[in-house]
C-alpha cells in the first residue's frame, strides 16, 4: 500500500512540474511576441458538446495555425478571411490573437 502512494505522489508531483513548465513557456512567448498581421483562414465556432472547443485557423507567412476557444461568443468575433492583429513569437513559432 506504501508503495502505491508513493508511486502515485511521484507521479502528481512530476504533473505538477511539467504543467509549470508548459504555462512558463506559453507565458514567455506572450513576452516575446511581435504584433503582426495576419488573416482568418477557417472558423468553426458551433460546440455541440461540454467539452468542444471553437477553432479558428490563422495563416501568417504561409503557415497555418490553429487557435482554440473555451466559449463559442469569443469565436464569433471573427469572420473567414478576415485580416487581424494578432501577435508572433518567432523564438517559440507560436501565434496568439489576444496578448
Amino acid at each position: 500500500m506504501k508503495i502505491l502512494s508513493l508511486i502515485l505522489m511521484l507521479l502528481i508531483v512530476i504533473g505538477f512540474i511539467l504543467f509549470l513548465k508548459a504555462n512558463n513557456n506559453d507565458n514567455k512567448a506572450r513576452k516575446d511576441a511581435v504584433e503582426v498581421e495576419a488573416i482568418i483562414e477557417k472558423v468553426n465556432c458551433k460546440q455541440r458538446l461540454k467539452s468542444d472547443k471553437s477553432l479558428v485557423a490563422v495563416s501568417f507567412k504561409g503557415q497555418v495555425y490553429y487557435i482554440f476557444f473555451k466559449s463559442e461568443k469569443d469565436c464569433y468575433k471573427y469572420k473567414e478571411n478576415q485580416k487581424v492583429r494578432a501577435y508572433f513569437s518567432k523564438t517559440y513559432n507560436k501565434l496568439y490573437l489576444h496578448r
